[in-house]
This record gives structure tokens, C-alpha cells and sequence, in this order.
């Protein structure tokens, strides 16, 4: 395969056109929303139920994933010519017969035209929930989510891809860079510095895999390819996850007013997530968000002693009475 290679596919256009509306003949609220129920799992219209609906496939994993534009974790960056420019994205999680993650490109050109862009994996690996940002003639993509197996900790994948011919080139970095960083956000300047901060940050830790929120900012100097950081906050972050592994859904989730810390004094502060709720204690911001399959914690400064410990202790203490079942605190 080359770098690009010309991805001449009519059903891959269709799939990405929307064309003949699959929901027409259903009605009804979900396909208002462009949903569909299908295998009492609900679905996107137009993702690859559609296809298996049209063309009577049936479902079978050893079919491999059937291809898709409905996707998570893609990146659009709008050109100045009129041009969209669509990187990667995933389609669904490992549990589903079509999950798959893209390492394509696809134009989208003023005039309705479409192109897509295939690359070999060694030159770029699929990638999603990266950021693109536009620096001058190339995009510059930054992080990823991947496969497992192509994670690596202590690394920050960041490629360029350009806009004369959308060939796509690693691009070699120094300095101090987030590590594999992904669900991040970017801001470019127009003298080349793009600036990263918030998503989360996989670490390797005695030989496992470690999820933290990234609260520190990077800067990449497109220019020189230096990484720098930009801050030093250090904060304390925990993680309570239930002993058996089972998710926060339904009667195994706690309630927002559970969580708050009984031994010690603290003010109540709004919280911009719904899953979540955040209080100060002598003056330290404390946030905890009720994830699927984990409650984090962040201490945003210092607190004396091991209170920051103790808080996170009881979150989980709190959390185990709630739902009835055993929990593990990790510092993370």
C-alpha cells in the first residue's frame, strides 16, 4: 500500500453519504435521533446495521468488521479552500462484531466531492480520540487512544499529515512530552506552538497499565519538533473501582450526595459534570467523577499530612455502603 493510497470503494462512499435513509420506513423517536434497536442493543442508523439490513448479512465476528464513517474519537479540521479533513475514529467498543479503529483520511471538498486515504499501518497506525491542528500547509495529529497492543507508555505519537498530497509522516519530538495521551484537547497558535491540556494519560507502573487524568500543559513546538512543559501541579489523584470489576450502572452506582467525605470540614463547589461533584477543603479544590468502571479522584493542591489519603478512603468507604459492594482504592 502506498502512502496515501487512493481508496476507490463505491460502498464506502455510500456508507459515508447516508444515501437511500435507512430510518424512512421504521418512524418513529429513535429514528428521529437516527437510532435504530437492533439485537435489543441500540444502534446508529447508519453505521454497519444498516448495511446488514439492506443487504441481509448476517452477524458473524469471523467476518471481520463491516466498514464504516459512524465513528467516535474522529477528528474534522476545516480548511480555508472549503475542504474537511477527517482522520481516524473508532467505531464502537472490542465487544461488538464491528468495532474497528481507522488509520484513513477522508476529504470532504467543496463541492461535495469525497476522497478517502488509506496508509500502511507502519507508517500510520490507527488512530483515535487524537487532536488535528491546522500549522500552515499540514495537520498536526497528537495522541491516541489505539489498540492495546500498540499503546506505548512514555511515548506521545504525534504525525503530520500533508495537505499538497495527504501523505502522513511521523514527526521527531524531544523535550518533555505528556506521554500517550489521549481525549486530550489542543490549541494551535499561528507561530507553530500547540498547546495541550485536560484528557488522560496511560502510564506503565511495576509492570501494569496505569489511567490518570492529565492535569498538566505541554507545549509542541511544531517549528524545532521540542515538547515542554508548561506546569507543574502535581496534583494527588486516586481511583476506586469495585473489587470484582463490575461496572457503576444502574443499583451499583452511587449517588452524588453519597460521596461527599463526613470527617472533615469542607465547602460545596459547582460541579460542570453531571456524574460528579466537587467541594474545597482549607482552600483545596477536590473533585470525584463517577465513571463506568471507576470513581476518580483529584486533589488540585496540597492538604497536610495524608488528608488527601483519608478523603480519598472514605470516597471509597462511602462508595462500598452505597452499593454494597467491596471497593479497592488505588493512588494513581
Amino acid at each position: 500500500m502506498a502512502n496515501p493510497e487512493r481508496m476507490h470503494l463505491a460502498f464506502w462512499e455510500w456508507m459515508i453519504r447516508g444515501d437511500d435513509d435507512p430510518l424512512t420506513a421504521e418512524g418513529g423517536a429513535l429514528a428521529q435521533l437516527g437510532l435504530t434497536m437492533r439485537a435489543g442493543v441500540l444502534k446508529s442508523g447508519y453505521g454497519p446495521y444498516r448495511a446488514r439490513d439492506l443487504f441481509q448479512v448476517p452477524l458473524n465476528r469471523d467476518d471481520g468488521p463491516i466498514w464504516t464513517f459512524d465513528r467516535m474519537g474522529q477528528t474534522r479540521t476545516e480548511l480555508p479552500d472549503g475542504r474537511v479533513i477527517c482522520v481516524g475514529g473508532e467505531h464502537e467498543d472490542s465487544y461488538d462484531p464491528d468495532f474497528c479503529i481507522y488509520n484513513d483520511v477522508v476529504v470532504f471538498g467543496p463541492a461535495d466531492q469525497i476522497e478517502i486515504y488509506g496508509y500502511p499501518k507502519p507508517v500510520f497506525p490507527p488512530t483515535d480520540f487524537h487532536t488535528a491542528s491546522l500549522i500552515g500547509d499540514r495537520v498536526i495529529i497528537i495522541g491516541c487512544l489505539g489498540y492495546p497492543d500498540d499503546r506505548r507508555p512514555g511515548r506521545t505519537p504525534v504525525y503530520a499529515l500533508d495537505l499538497s498530497d495527504y501523505r502522513v509522516s511521523e514527526v521527531s519530538v524531544t523535550g518533555a512530552a505528556p506521554g500517550w495521551v489521549f481525549k486530550h484537547e489542543a490549541e494551535a497558535t499561528p507561530d507553530g506552538i500547540i498547546t495541550i491540556r485536560g484528557g488522560t494519560i496511560i502510564e506503565e507502573r511495576e509492570g501494569k497499565r496505569v489511567y490518570r487524568r492529565n492535569v498538566e500543559e505541554f507545549a509542541l513546538n511544531t517549528r524545532s519538533g521540542v515538547w515542554q512543559r508548561l506546569t507543574n501541579r502535581n496534583w494527588s489523584q486516586f481511583s476506586v473501582r469495585q473489587e470484582d470489576r463490575g461496572l457503576f450502572v444502574l443499583e451499583r452506582s452511587p449517588k452524588r450526595e453519597q460521596l461527599f467525605p463526613h470527617a472533615v470540614e469542607y465547602t460545596t463547589e459547582p460541579c460542570e459534570d453531571w456524574s460528579g461533584i466537587r467541594f474545597v477543603v482549607q482552600g483545596v479544590p477536590v473533585s470525584v467523577t463517577v465513571g463506568v468502571s471507576e470513581i476518580d479522584i483529584i486533589v488540585e493542591g496540597e492538604l497536610p499530612g495524608e488528608m488527601a489519603g483519608q478523603i480519598a478512603e472514605e470516597v471509597r468507604t462511602n462508595t462500598e455502603v452505597a452499593i454494597q459492594q467491596r471497593c479497592v482504592l488505588q493512588r494513581l
